[in-house]
Order: C-alpha cells, then structure tokens, then sequence
C-alpha cells in the first residue's frame, strides 16, 4: 500500500531540531509561553511577513479568534466548505455565526470559487476557504468577491501542507 501521507519521512527530517526544541522546553519547565513559544511566534511571523504572530493551541482556536478578531459574532453569516474538518464550522459556530456552505471543486477538493458570489446576503461578514490535501483553494477569485463585497477572508490552512 502506498502511504497517503509520509509521517515518518516528515519526522526523519527534523526529527534532530525537534528532539533539542522539545529538551530546551523540558529543560526550562516553561510548557506554555516561554522563549521557545516566543520564538516560534517571531519566526512563523517573519516567514509570513506579518508584524506578529500568535501561536495558539489548536485549530479551534485559532479560527475561533481570527473570526472574533474580524469581528464576526451572532446574526453574522460567514461562508465555507461541508468538506472539512469539524473545527472550521464549529469555531464560527463558537463565535455565534451561521456557516453558509458551498460545494468544493471536484478536482481540488478546495472551495469552488464560482458558487462563492451566489452565497454572499447582506448578512454575510466572511469567507472561511479550506486548503486541503496540499491544494491551496484558488484563493484570486475568492479574493476578488470579498473586495466586491466588503468581506473578510479568514484561510483554514491546517490542512494545506504538503506532503
């Protein structure tokens, strides 16, 4: 059987800057926070080429304060895919909203950028676009009706790493 995705392999290759991070945490007793955190924090931004960073501990939450921070809550509707992990609909669900779905691109497997536009109500504040399986969604559409309609696009990458 041909594995889907190479964890061993992927673990192999960093397993020795992993093994040091994961002593200097034991080493300090600084579990959360701390300069290992602090230093993620700055790196993950400065690959990003944002201002800061914010590590978090999980997926949840890190939707769940993206979409706060955007100033989603109840009465708000914010679009995304039925096909996804359960995170990216409970964390708008968490901040109040109401996830509005559309299908995803068969080939892709990402939202499918031309059923965007059609979900967009007065009521819509935000666009939550999957990346999935290494697939990136087609991210210039959908950049294209948020501009259009004034909306916030928050990305879901948990997944779009390849492998």
């Amino acid at each position: 059987m041909i594995p889907f995705v190479d964890l061993r392999a992927q673990h192999a290759a960093i397993r020795q800057e992993l093994d040091a991070a994961i002593g200097r945490v034991i080493d300090t007793c600084q579990f959360t926070l701390g300069p290992e955190v602090e230093a993620f924090e700055s790196e993950f931004a400065n690959y990003c080429e944002a201002p800061f960073g914010v590590a978090v501990n999980s997926r949840h939450s890190a939707l769940h304060l993206a979409l706060l921070a955007a100033g989603v809550g109840p009465a708000d509707e914010v679009i995304t895919v039925p096909f996804t992990f359960v995170a990216t609909v409970s964390a708008i669900l968490y901040a109040g909203a109401t996830p509005v779905f559309v299908d995803i691109d068969p080939v892709t497997f990402t939202m499918d950028p031309l059923r965007v536009e059609a979900a967009v109500t007065r009521r819509t504040k935000a666009i939550v676009p999957v990346h999935l399986y290494g697939q990136p969604a087609d991210m210039d559409p959908i950049l294209e009706v948020a501009r259009r309609y004034n909306l916030i696009v928050i990305e879901d990458a948990a997944q779009g790493a390849r492998s």
